[in-house]
């Protein structure tokens, strides 16, 4: 197989770890004779040094649309070049127009490599914004071959779905160190959130409303300590330090968080809102369960969807209520007297593992002579 990864809009994104690691496990695929990545030249160190591929720059100077325009026959030359079976595009909104021109540019240099779409994205804007991105991501539907990604993402509120469509499912990257090895602190129950709070539509409001209404519960000594890590605006910071229950570590590097992970053990916070992230999975779901912690989720569809699909039966769901998530949080951490049982399919969702049994088969399904 040879196979071009586009990674243009996504590379270096939160969030983005596919498009980081599905390249370099193609690199070591021993089915796979070329690896490619096209992206602009500030990624150019990344995909070399770190990726270990052959880099294909695309130009982000001058007008959008001649940038676009270039990068879709750059690419379908260098597919027809170097004979590449299969271009696997990471999706992002401003990569839709690229994969049409793409597409057109392939079929006049009568270049046969196939087009997948690595759809991972619930669409999370509203009105006018919401309908401009279904009616981009419908017509991009025509220019690919194939459209791939997580079932959340693309079955539940993009519109209907003309091509064929494959799972890739959201996975961890990395297994923290000593898994398993901690002990719960019966003098200091662990209540766990790790993620950014800045974004608008996260509704943090809604989880630091929990948080104090956790302290009017409890009071301002007690065995319950809430922990988070990630960024946070200024009015967050300022709430959350006022709160004596919280301890509040900031963004941290994935070494220490894993780190303070091990030494306080406890309850993890899963929190999707429902006006914008109701059909969102987390990528926190599997690092909690790896760490074998309990976890409190909200009862949305993504993430019931996620712990059905994953096989975590052992998920404690939520309404989007501040005195039931007190609650459920509270009790959670006071009944937890040692780590939860391991996570049974945990093997299953690493992005290697993920990598064989879903991408590796997808590209070899559109590489097949035709």
């Amino acid at each position: 197989m040879r196979i071009l990864y586009v990674t243009a809009n996504v590379l270096g994104d939160s969030g983005a770890n596919a498009a980081e690691l599905f390249p370099r496990y193609s690199m070591l695929d021993p089915t796979v004779k070329k690896v490619i990545v096209a992206d602009y030249a500030k990624n150019r160190s990344f995909i070399q040094k770190r990726q270990f591929a052959e880099f294909l720059r695309l130009r982000n100077q001058g007008s959008r649309f001649m940038n676009l325009l270039r990068a879709g026959v750059r690419i379908a030359r260098k597919a027809k070049a170097e004979q590449i079976d299969v271009i696997h595009v990471f999706y992002r909104l401003e990569n839709v127009p690229l994969v049409i021109l793409m597409r057109l540019a392939l079929i006049m240099l009568w270049a046969p490599a196939r087009i997948i779409v690595d759809h991972r994205s619930v669409d999370l804007s509203r009105g006018a914004k919401s309908f401009r991105k279904k009616l981009g991501n419908f017509f991009m539907q025509v220019a690919c071959h194939a459209l791939a990604g997580n079932p959340w993402a693309v079955e539940t509120n993009h519109w209907w779905v003309f091509r064929k469509k494959h799972i890739i499912d959201l996975g961890y990257d990395t297994l923290p160190p000593n898994i398993g090895k901690s002990k719960i602190n019966p003098a200091e129950r662990s209540i766990w959130f790790i993620g950014s709070m800045k974004p608008k539509n996260r509704k943090s409001e809604f989880l630091l409303a929990v948080f104090t209404e956790i302290r009017k519960r409890l009071g301002p000594v007690t065995d319950v300590r809430i922990r988070v890590a990630g960024p946070t605006n200024s009015a967050q910071y300022k709430e959350l330090r006022n709160n004596p229950l919280v301890t509040y570590y900031g963004m941290l590097p994935r070494p220490k968080l894993y780190e303070l992970l091990n030494e306080h053990p406890g309850v993890g916070v899963a929190f999707m809102n429902q006006e914008f992230h109701f059909y969102a999975p987390s990528l926190k779901f599997c690092e909690y369960a790896i760490m074998q912690y309990k976890i409190v989720a909200s009862d949305t569809l993504g993430l019931r969807t996620q712990a059905k699909r994953m096989n975590m039966d052992r998920i404690i769901f939520s309404k989007e209520d501040v005195g039931e998530w007190a609650e459920k949080l509270i009790a959670a951490a006071r009944e937890m007297n040692s780590l939860e049982p391991r996570w049974s399919d945990a093997p299953l969702w690493s992005y290697t593992n993920i990598y064989t049994r879903q991408v590796r088969l997808l590209h070899q399904e559109y590489s097949s002579p035709r």
